[in-house]
């Protein structure tokens, strides 16, 4: 048997903010930093329509979309390199799923094995895919540390696109584009996204996008996918999102509640 031992009581301007909550429910949402209804509302029920930022607001986005449906359009070799655990698998599955969706075959995912490749990108692997003609290479939820394999991948002439969410450390890849809210030039709202949150993110974009400049239609018109059809795939980032342990705040919470919702 477990005792519970709360934080110290709420004054009585502090619970005159949240007042239409039960006593619990206001200490709880007081202590997370939500201190007036408004707050609670937009916690304890996000909006899918309004609470999600713009993903174009994530530094290199729009390069990153360019590049991929520039692959797209010229049906050259795409990998997608997911990290082997129960964030980068799902992350990969979203990419996966939207490509599926397209109806462009020419990719495919590669998850590292654990014991024998470690994380993150390995020479072996990026020799075989050099190999193999592939000519765009997508990290989800690794490569912000792969400096050494990202500059064999351009020598061979594999341009890499990372989107990770670990700390970038003091050198970076010279990859062609890197999607991760913690760069210091960042200035995306919210910066504690999972791999699979950061990889959803990218699939919100490339819907949103023209497959060819010039083109009147976006991907999401040219492809005739349903609008919200993407909600279909936030099961995935919610799972990830769980799993990641990273703050069940900001976008976590709409990943989740959707996500819970998609499962069901």
């Amino acid at each position: 048997m477990q005792n519970w031992i709360l934080r110290e009581a709420l004054s009585e301007g502090e619970e005159k903010g949240l007042a239409s909550y039960s006593g619990l429910l206001r200490h709880l949402l007081f202590h997370r930093g939500v201190k007036d209804e408004a707050g609670a509302e937009k916690f304890l029920s996000p909006n899918y329509e309004t609470d999600f930022h713009d993903p174009f607001l994530i530094l290199n986005m729009e390069k990153a979309v360019e590049r991929i449906l520039s692959a797209v359009s010229s049906e050259e070799k795409i990998v997608i390199y997911g990290d082997y655990d129960c964030d980068g698998i799902p992350g990969s599955a979203i990419l996966s799923d939207f490509f599926k969706k397209i109806k462009y075959e020419n990719f495919y995912v590669y998850i590292p094995h654990r014991h024998k490749e470690g994380y993150g990108l390995n020479i072996p692997a990026i020799e075989k895919f050099g190999a193999d003609n592939v000519k765009l290479l997508i990290t989800v939820d690794n490569g912000i540390t792969n400096v050494a394999e990202v500059d064999r991948a351009n020598e061979i002439g594999i341009d890499v696109i990372i989107t990770d969410h670990h700390l970038p450390q003091e050198k970076v890849p010279k990859a062609f584009a890197i999607l991760n809210s913690k760069q210091a030039e960042d200035n995306y709202p919210y910066d504690m996204l999972c791999g699979a949150g950061v990889a959803f993110k990218l699939v919100q974009a490339l819907l949103r996008t023209r497959l060819r400049k010039g083109a009147a239609l976006s991907v999401r018109e040219e492809f005739n996918i349903p609008a919200g059809w993407e909600k279909w795939l936030l099961d995935l980032a919610g799972i990830s999102t769980i799993a990641d342990m990273v703050p069940l705040t900001g976008e976590n919470r709409l990943f989740d509640y959707y996500g819970l919702k998609v499962l069901k």
